[in-house]
């Protein structure tokens, strides 16, 4: 049995994040950073359905086989999204919500579709920004 203070403990992520008039951290403004996936640091990225985070931004390398860049904070309550390359979708663990490579909610309960940026190969560069 969870005593009340253990209860609380394990609540308080969701009391705290969930609640609308807490501010979250705005996207990222004024993007422009180039990735060299030719750096071991970035190399895992060439592959299909893989992700990984630079900048406040997670990109992709979706299943459809283009590069996508999104703000990596959830809309909803500021958790950190992936990719989830099964649905081709980023997901936030937190709560649920599941956005499209888009940006657009799929599903809440987040309410504002994620921040997107541009995604540009040339060569091994690929190139992220506003």
């Amino acid at each position: 049995m969870l005593g009340l203070g253990g209860a609380a403990a394990v609540c308080s992520y969701c009391f705290g994040g969930c609640n609308p008039s807490d501010p979250l951290t705005p996207p990222p403004a004024n993007v422009d950073f180039t990735l060299d996936l030719s750096d071991p640091s970035y190399a895992a990225l060439k592959n299909v359905g893989s992700y990984l985070y630079s900048h406040s931004l997670i990109i992709a390398h979706t299943t459809s086989g283009v590069y996508v860049a999104a703000s990596s904070t959830c809309t909803h309550a500021g958790a950190i999204v992936f990719y989830d390359p099964a649905g081709n979708r980023f997901h936030c663990p937190a709560h649920g919500s599941d956005f499209a490579t888009n940006g657009s909610v799929i599903n809440g309960p987040a309410g504002n579709a994620l921040a997107t940026y541009h995604a540009t190969l040339t060569g091994t560069l690929l190139h992220i920004y506003s």
